[in-house]
């Protein structure tokens, strides 16, 4: 019995410590994440037109990233096109 008493506490014990380490690590990311975000964020895209046209839209090259986007606005894109991907 004193055994069985031992193992419950110690695991209480591991418990108690697992949750106090998951708080304490969850309140230092609270504080670290602008920073984390700052040093991991990528430069937003600095968009030039290229001359290309195809009938009424106009075709921009980003500086940053180096990805080709068509408009028919006349207007640089807003969002970089990195991360799109053709759908044939």
């Amino acid at each position: 019995m004193p055994i069985l008493i031992a193992l419950l506490v110690a695991a209480g014990f591991v418990v108690w410590r697992l949750w106090g380490r998951q708080k304490a690590q969850d309140e230092v990311a609270s504080q670290l994440d602008p920073v984390w975000n700052k040093l991991t964020r990528r430069k937003s895209c600095k968009w030039a037109p290229t001359g290309d046209s195809n009938g009424r839209f106009c075709e921009y090259r980003c500086q940053t990233c180096h990805v080709a986007a068509m408009t028919h606005s006349g207007k640089p894109p807003k969002d970089c096109k990195r991360n799109l991907r053709s759908g044939l």
